[in-house]
């Protein structure tokens, strides 16, 4: 970044214009070999731990799919909700780690897979709770994060009562916020991605003595991406780059071994 202090006037309005030419017609230009790149904290995808480093498998597999293409991330970390609107507006070019659904992909080319995830129902110890349909559940308290793409059986279930709703906003880190509303007894039921709760129950003795989850999942097994702003100069050309690099990471073993890392098994 670089600035100037040019006391004529109209030669300080030619230049500001000539450098914004050379910005709008070669981006590459203003963007140098850094990439900007966001997230929203989901562990164990991607977490600052408590030294304060950055870590996750989709934050390994991004920031080393991003260098083996040429670039040196630049990393920023905001809740959801504002994560995904700097992305969307062209502020940074990747964000990760989401599901697709209908209206990201108008603002988001999204890479080839990173990893399957599933939503479960995380419940106290206490409580024999089992479901076949959701409906199974309708005289519970469900605790879920407003804003989440979750399964769309879960969303119309919302939207037609047949369960207690408790909504939380897409802060920092909901699901710590559900899991404590749930040790409280304040909630009967969360929905929360298996991973993710898993790894907060491994940090709090005290919630995992008494929290587990029903080993269901609620609608089909998906998938997290990495999504390119649309609004991203040649963004096209660098979700190719980028799935051209990741794939070669998948098929050294580097994915998987580095998957392995932070939970026992994928979903297959």
């Amino acid at each position: 970044m670089f600035s100037y202090r040019i006391k004529n006037t109209s030669l300080y309005i030619y230049f500001s214009v000539f450098i914004l030419t050379i910005i709008l017609v070669y981006p590459s230009i203003s963007q140098g070999k850094t990439l900007p790149i966001i997230f929203a904290t989901f562990p164990p995808m991607n977490y600052l731990d408590d030294d304060g480093e950055i870590k996750g498998i989709s934050y390994e597999l991004v920031t080393q799919t991003v260098e083996a293409i040429g670039y040196t991330p630049e990393v920023t970390i905001l809740p959801w909700k504002r994560a995904y609107k700097e992305a969307a507006e062209g502020n940074f070019a990747i964000l990760f780690t989401f599901t697709q659904n209908e209206a990201r992909i108008k603002q988001f080319l999204f890479t080839d897979y990173l990893i399957k995830i599933a939503d479960v129902f995380f419940k106290r110890k206490e409580l024999d709770i089992t479901w076949n349909e959701i409906t199974d559940l309708k005289s519970y308290v469900i605790g879920y994060t407003d804003g989440y793409n979750y399964a769309p059986v879960f969303l119309e279930a919302i939207r037609n009562k047949s369960f207690v709703a408790r909504k939380s906003p897409a802060l920092e880190t909901p699901e710590k916020q559900h899991l404590k509303n749930l040790f409280n007894k304040r909630v009967d039921l969360i929905i929360c991605e298996i991973h993710q709760c898993k790894f907060y129950l491994g940090q709090n003795k005290k919630w995992k003595n008494v929290i587990d989850y029903i080993p269901k999942p609620i609608g089909k097994v998906r998938t997290f991406h990495a999504g390119i702003s649309r609004a991203w100069p040649n963004a096209e050309e660098l979700l190719n780059q980028f799935n051209r690099e990741y794939q070669k990471i998948k098929q050294s073993g580097l994915r998987k071994k580095i998957v392995l890392k932070y939970i026992d098994k994928e979903f297959e």
